[in-house]
């Protein structure tokens, strides 16, 4: 795990919370910007505590050492946390934090029949969609407990993420160079690659969005189905974007950044490590948090509680 600061990208978590060097394919933040979650392979499902710079392992809960694909967190730090992850087994596990700082979690299920779920993404704590590598995309309104399929019936390609603003305002990054929007009653295809290459990942903040994708391409919302593509120094894959009030970046294989400053169009790029670096925080802008002074690093390591909710 990677954090931006005035100077530059730092490395902060460099092993994992295993300290086995997995590969992370997921990220996201606390409502209060004061925590880290992310996921990866082999089960893993990490928590780094910025104020307090702690990383607390929560791998493999109940044995389930699939790979984690997605997360989503909505609440408070070490408060109220809601999570919701999502494996390449198809099935969504989520946890409540509890008073006393365990997190509870109630049955796996399979949002979409099984299929792998690459992407999750909540507009609010108890309301978001999935999307599945078998042209799936579900709505849930009671926190997960239950989900409703809207689309995609017509849809070919895959699918690799998704951007969940509002009911009535979802994006879905595809292959084929498409973006599908979903305006609460249909979805539309907007090509935003003229190569007809793969869009593999989508943030929205409000009327502004961002995508990347194959080729170091990445993609500005201009309106509901316009996007405009700018230019990059790379020509790596990127899997992740984020949108933050200083800086945009996006992430891609081996370690590669590349950002601009919020007000400009001029892009650069830089290397963190040699190993894949997590998906960019999907809705950073959300709060006017700043980094604390100084370099972060791990400076406490706790293992984390489950309890499942049939023991409360």
């Amino acid at each position: 795990m990677a954090a931006r600061h005035e100077d530059g990208w730092e490395l902060v978590v460099e092993y994992g919370p295993q300290a086995r060097s997995r590969r992370l394919t997921g990220i996201d933040v606390t409502d209060d910007s004061e925590a880290v979650w992310f996921v990866g392979g082999s089960g893993v499902i990490g928590e780094y505590n910025i104020t307090t710079q702690t990383l607390t392992n929560y791998s493999a809960p109940m044995g389930i050492t699939s790979t984690w694909e997605d997360c989503a967190v909505r609440g408070t730090a070490g408060e109220d946390e809601r999570l919701y992850f999502v494996n390449g087994s198809g099935e969504l596990l989520v946890g409540v934090r509890q008073e006393s700082g365990a997190v509870q979690y109630n049955d796996v299920i399979e949002p979409g029949g099984g299929s792998t779920i690459p992407g999750i993404d909540f507009n609010t704590r108890m309301r978001g969609h999935v999307c599945s590598t078998s042209q799936f995309v579900a709505e849930t309104c009671d926190g997960g407990d239950t989900w409703e399929q809207i689309g995609i019936d017509f849809a070919g390609g895959a699918f690799f993420d998704i951007a969940s603003q509002a009911e009535d305002s979802v994006n879905v990054a595809a292959g084929s160079g498409i973006i599908y929007r979903y305006d609460g009653f249909r979805w539309t295809p907007h090509v935003v690659d003229d190569d007809r290459e793969a869009i593999r990942a989508v943030t929205r903040d409000g009327e502004a969005g961002l995508a990347a994708g194959a080729n170091g391409k990445v993609y500005e919302r201009q309106s509901a189905g316009q996007w405009q593509r700018s230019d990059t120094p790379v020509e790596a894959a990127l899997n992740g974007v984020a949108r933050g009030g200083t800086y945009h970046a996006a992430v891609g294989e081996n370690g590669i950044i590349v950002e601009r400053q919020a007000n400009s169009t001029a892009a650069t790029a830089s290397e963190v490590s040699s190993s894949s670096p997590p998906r960019a925080p999907q809705n950073p802008s959300n709060s006017d948090h700043s980094l604390p002074p100084g370099p972060l690093s791990v400076e406490h390591y706790t293992q984390g509680e489950w309890v499942s909710a049939s023991e409360g």
